[in-house]
Formats: structure tokens, C-alpha cells, sequence
């Protein structure tokens, strides 16, 4: 059953590593996610979390690791990230 995580803050802290380490030759995430640059608080933690996406074919999944669950799944809108569609006239 998939786990979502409980989010109490977010922020942005943009990651400055090499994304090509977790990039398959095929463009697609290895495993262990690619790191984005969200990072959010979970409910009863002080610490910050790096949000990761595991893509597959086009559709990806954000979600954090954490000491009890290597993978906890973000709702995009708990990161803060608007996703909203513009409003029509």
C-alpha cells in the first residue's frame, strides 16, 4: 500500500550536484530517484528531506526517504510547486 508522506513544510534549496548520476542512458531514473529542488518537513521531524523523483516511461513520482520508509510519496502540492491551471475567461 503506498504511504503518503505528511508535510508540514516545504522549501526550495535548489541541488547542486550532477544529475547525470542518477540518470539511466536511457533518460529514465535510476532506482535510488533523481533529487529535485524541494525540500519539505513531515509531521513529528525537525529535519529537512530532499524530495526525489522516480520516473518511468513519462510518468514520474516524488518522494522522500526516510529511516522507516525508503520511499514515501510527496503530493506535488505539498511541495509547495503550484500546479494549478490558469483560470479561463
Amino acid at each position: 500500500m503506498v504511504q503518503y508522506a505528511q508535510v508540514t513544510k516545504s522549501k526550495v534549496s535548489h541541488f547542486n550536484g550532477n544529475y547525470c548520476n542518477y540518470i539511466t542512458l536511457e533518460g529514465y531514473t535510476k532506482s535510488t530517484g533523481c533529487p529535485t529542488n524541494f525540500m519539505v518537513q513531515i509531521q513529528g521531524s525537525n529535519r529537512w528531506y530532499r524530495v526525489m523523483n522516480y520516473c518511468v516511461s513519462n510518468s514520474g513520482t516524488l518522494f522522500i526517504k526516510t529511516k522507516d520508509n525508503p520511499f514515501l510519496v510527496v503530493k506535488t502540492e505539498d511541495t509547495g510547486y503550484d500546479v494549478s491551471l490558469p483560470e479561463e475567461k
